[in-house]
């Protein structure tokens, strides 16, 4: 079962990254603009790896893993 904090997060920091890279990439893959699509790819990588790294720090310190 997932906890509804951490569900609630990951609800919220995905609209993030949907609202903000996502569309950010959809208007640059509309425009034909291949030089800023791969920047944005590269952008969006890295938000979503950062969301990862978070969620895992988050989970690792909220199992007592401090002890």
């Amino acid at each position: 079962m997932i906890d509804p904090d951490i569900e609630s997060w990951a609800l919220a920091r995905a609209h993030h990254i949907v609202l903000n890279e996502g569309l950010s990439l959809a208007k640059a893959a509309q425009d034909l603009d291949r030089k800023r699509s791969r920047s944005l790819v590269y952008e969006l990588r890295k938000v979503i790896t950062a969301a990862i790294v978070e969620a895992h720090a988050a989970s690792f310190h909220s199992n007592g893993a401090e002890r």
